[in-house]
């Protein structure tokens, strides 16, 4: 079966400039950059921040004609972030990764310093970066979808109607993850479960695999042999402060009190804002090995159990996950960064900023008795 990617792939060269054209149109996108850069400014006067900011991306832009130019432009920029925004940044297993292009798994924490930070390190080092998965819940305007195509990431349809699309839908995702892989030789990043771990809890979703494994089904050596040539890698993040902890301890908060939550149209912006501005502390990246393993491979469940032990391993307990499960389990621990954060959040969510922080501390029986 053939498959159409031109509606979820990234960009082309050939898009570039068409695209930065629309972004240079776009008062929300102009905006959202002056917050970033003029944050004082564009409280007291935004169309001034936005004039500025237009003239001086038009000057940039102008000299972007390629992917390739973005990526190299939107590197130095990272740099910034990570020393502006992290005490200390530790990039682990890079040495172990094959050379050819991998399937990243990893957990999901921030919506674009995830990826991002996988890409920085990658691109740190020497490699190519990757291709990133991301659901169309976060593409409510049009300059996001311009922005993130053009930075590699591809689309995951999730508000489709019927099983017939939905059907579709995911066979042409699956499709398209493998010919990355294989045709393109581009690696790819992609969540363990859909959307972030806002509650801590980092475990595989043995769907998203299956949905990974769809386009194997008449490879010559089964499904096991298809994903031995996506070559899966775990990656896990750790973060020792997450910016956006007390937005997710109130969402969560809210939802078990009301049953549900009304999230407002500029939230997710706003929290990729906040992501890539906020303090960080100390953060590690850490590349996990491939899993060759037939039987493992062949059994999505199997398979989502080996991420899990290998995330366990290369996840780094900071200070703050160590005090919030200490707390949790009655015991007085000091901290003060996640005092910190503790004052910073609503009183009434502050236990369950503590869950999250505590959560990839606790055992199975812990985290299901908090549950």
């Amino acid at each position: 079966m053939t498959h159409d990617f031109s509606n979820i792939a990234p960009y082309s060269d050939a898009d570039v400039k068409p695209a930065l054209a629309r972004l240079l149109d776009s008062p929300p996108f102009l905006a959202g950059v002056a917050r970033l850069g003029m944050p004082r400014l564009s409280m007291i006067a935004p169309g001034v921040a936005r004039f500025l900011t237009r003239n001086r991306l038009r000057s940039q832009f102008s000299r972007i004609n390629t992917i390739e130019d973005l990526q190299n432009r939107v590197a130095p920029f990272m740099t910034r972030v990570v020393k502006t925004t992290i005490d200390d940044l530790v990039v682990e297993g890079l040495d172990a990764l094959p050379q050819h292009p991998c399937l990243f798994i990893s957990n999901h924490r921030d919506i674009v310093m995830d990826p991002a930070l996988v890409n920085w390190s990658l691109h740190s080092a020497g490699r190519d970066t990757v291709r990133i998965a991301i659901g169309d819940n976060l593409i409510k305007q049009p300059f996001v979808e311009d922005l993130m195509r053009l930075n590699k990431s591809f689309i995951v349809r999730r508000n489709v109607a019927g099983p017939r699309e939905l059907a579709k839908v995911v066979g042409q995702l699956s499709a398209y993850i493998g010919h990355s892989i294989t045709h393109e030789n581009q690696s790819v990043w992609l969540a363990q479960k859909e959307g972030r771990a806002k509650d801590g809890i980092d475990r595989t979703d043995p769907a998203i695999l299956k949905m990974v494994s769809m386009a194997g089904r008449k490879h010559a050596d089964g499904v096991a042999g298809y994903l031995a040539t996506l070559h899966i890698v775990p990656v896990y993040i750790s973060y020792e402060i997450d910016p956006c902890d007390s937005a997710k301890a109130v969402e969560l908060w809210k939802t078990a009190l009301e049953g549900g939550y009304d999230k407002a149209d500029s939230e997710d912006l706003e929290n990729i804002v906040l992501g890539i501005k906020g303090h960080k502390g100390r953060v590690k990246v850490a590349f996990g090995t491939p899993i060759t393993d037939p039987a493992t491979l062949a059994d999505p469940s199997v398979l989502a159990a080996a991420i899990d032990n290998q995330m366990r391993d290369l996840y780094e307990p900071w200070e703050t996950n160590q005090a919030a499960a200490s707390r949790l389990r009655g015991h007085t621990s000091p901290s003060s960064k996640l005092d910190e954060r503790l004052a910073h959040c609503p009183e009434a969510a502050r236990a369950q900023l503590i869950k999250n922080y505590a959560a990839p501390e606790l055992s199975a029986d812990e985290l299901a008795h908090l549950a």
